[in-house]
């Protein structure tokens, strides 16, 4: 009979030992997956890009950018406008023509997603 209860005793302690191995591996699995999103970029998840459009008179022009000034209530703002290579533009851009400006935010920077310019002084 003593054989019977070593067998007996070595089956507890290896469903014990699995056992607590497999839980060591749960754990360890859940902790690798939250460190790996932890290490995401928060940028993607933290900024929601925002979208908007304005119309304003068209006040400045660089090499990929332009500002718009805009009438809001009763004040005027000047509205700056990245141009990047998937931004359409209908018309040219000229200093004193009406625009209307779909853009989109990235950070701190406005960027023209489709840009619409009425010409300044239209032939007629």
């Amino acid at each position: 009979m003593q054989f019977g209860g070593k067998l007996k005793f070595r089956a507890i302690v290896t469903i014990v030992a699995l056992f607590t191995l497999t839980v060591f591996m749960a754990c360890l699995s859940v902790a690798v997956s939250s460190n790996a999103l932890a290490t995401q970029p928060t940028g993607l998840l933290n900024s929601a890009t925002q979208q908007g459009s304005v119309t304003g008179k068209i006040s400045a022009i660089g090499d990929a950018s332009f500002s718009v000034d805009v009438k809001k209530s009763q004040e005027n703002l000047t509205l700056q406008f990245l141009i990047d290579d998937t931004t359409k533009c209908e018309g040219r851009l000229e200093v004193g023509s009406v625009a209307t400006v779909d853009y989109r935010t990235d950070g701190a920077n406005n960027i023209a997603v489709h840009i619409v310019v009425q010409p300044a002084n239209p032939s007629r």
